[in-house]
């Protein structure tokens, strides 16, 4: 069994007010929401054996708030390739994780998020039917012993949680 967290980056500064979308930070809710949403992936059985993340200001904020509350330290994988990745290029990066890896978190942005999710849990990414608000958090699995397995429709969602339900 394959177990998929993927987390949308927390609330980020408006895009206005910074020169490019890669710089903008989180915002103080931002920051709060990445804590909150951190203790709820900590909880989760298995534990993450890794973290792959955009190398975005926000996802990187977002990744370094869970890095923190982790029980054994985990170097998160920066994938440049990850920063406003299409779903098709999210599935790509699952399915080149080493098999030893039973659980990774993923920490991108909309749309691939969404569409990952609804991908993975329906029959193809433009079948979009989970939305993501920011900091969203969907966990789901997919029964496969090498992530090459892993492919549109075959897993399960088993959460979808967004920091508004915690506050």
């Amino acid at each position: 069994m394959k177990y998929i967290s993927i987390w949308r980056h927390a609330k980020a500064e408006r895009p206005e007010t910074y020169a490019n979308d890669y710089d903008r930070p989180l915002t103080e809710r931002g920051q709060r929401d990445a804590q909150r949403m951190s203790a709820i992936l900590t909880r989760l059985d298995p534990a993450i054996d890794l973290i792959v993340s955009s190398p975005a200001a926000r996802t990187a904020q977002t990744t370094q708030a869970l890095v923190a509350q982790l029980a054994r330290p985990i170097d998160p994988q920066w994938h440049a390739a990850a920063y406003l990745a299409a779903a098709d290029t999210l599935l790509d990066m699952l399915k080149a994780l080493p098999d030893d890896v039973a659980h990774v978190v993923l920490v991108g942005h909309n749309p691939g998020m969404e569409e990952l999710v609804s991908g993975l849990c329906g029959a193809t990414p433009e079948d979009v039917f989970v939305r993501m608000p920011t900091a969203a958090l969907a966990h789901v699995t997919v029964d496969a012993s090498h992530w090459s397995m892993v492919r549109w429709g075959a897993g399960q969602l088993r959460l979808l949680l967004t920091p508004k339900i915690l506050r």
